[in-house]
């Protein structure tokens, strides 16, 4: 028993580290991020302008957005200001079946 629990465990590792470089995200192109929930949009855009990007749409929630910069360490940047998450742009479009919407 105790082989199989390590190995579904394991799968499961091996699963989301494949997941995880699979979306990391590529400089200069679109990205995701993720923010704490109930972060305000004035937050959320503050934190992408101090990371050196710029804010291109929020998702559903303010919490979520996608951004873009040319700086090699733009994704390193976001989670210091911040960010839980971020990943990919065209992976997390894909994942949220085009639910993104551009705000002015």
């Amino acid at each position: 028993m105790r082989e199989i629990a390590f190995g579904a465990v394991f799968s499961l590792l091996i699963a989301i580290g494949a997941f995880l470089i699979a979306a990391w995200p590529v400089p200069g192109r679109p990205v995701a991020a993720y923010f704490r929930a109930g972060t305000s949009a004035a937050q959320v855009a503050g934190a992408v302008a101090q990371a050196g990007g710029s804010l291109l749409q929020f998702g559903a929630t303010p919490a979520l957005i996608i951004s873009l910069s040319d700086r090699p360490d733009y994704a390193a940047q976001l989670y210091q200001s911040g960010a839980w998450l971020v990943i990919d742009g065209e992976l997390a479009r894909l994942c949220a079946g085009g639910s993104w919407q551009a705000r002015t």
